[in-house]
């Protein structure tokens, strides 16, 4: 397998970590993402190793390699509550991520990472809604 291929979907200008010596260097998309780089990618974004000497303790900037399920959609959840429900479900989804952003969540074009989730819950436990209602879809993914 080609090294580009390792982390297809890394965002534009993700900061890199050019510390191999780290002791989670082997877990830590930052150093994965840096050692599949192919060679053809001329310039890349690094987190500061004179920053990153400086640092005591766990790193600000370590990412996980371990893969998280993401919600896609949640039309299924806003469909199945009452009138009254669903209507202070959409305004408190809407004042958390912004009317586009809720639109975007609610169609499946913007996935939610396991922290929004549980946002979500939570805002339908607001709305008195008792049972853990499932997202549209999952999907797998890092946790950029």
């Amino acid at each position: 397998m080609e090294e580009e291929h390792y982390f297809p979907d890394a965002p534009h200008n993700y900061p890199l970590c050019l510390n191999r010596q780290c002791p989670k260097a082997s877990t830590c998309l930052r150093q994965l993402v840096e050692q599949a780089i192919p060679s053809s990618i001329e310039y890349w974004v690094v987190v500061s190793p004179k920053h990153q000497a400086t640092l005591k303790g766990a790193c600000p900037h370590y990412r996980s390699s371990k893969k998280v399920h993401y919600a896609k959609g949640c039309m299924n959840i806003l469909e199945n509550l009452p009138h009254k429900q669903r209507q202070r479900a959409m305004t408190l989804l809407v004042e958390r991520f912004s009317q586009r952003t809720y639109y975007r969540i609610r169609k499946g074009e913007r996935l939610l990472s396991p922290a929004e989730q549980k946002d979500i819950q939570s805002i339908l436990k607001k709305c008195g809604v008792t049972q853990k209602l499932e997202f549209d879809a999952y999907v797998e993914g890092y946790e950029w």
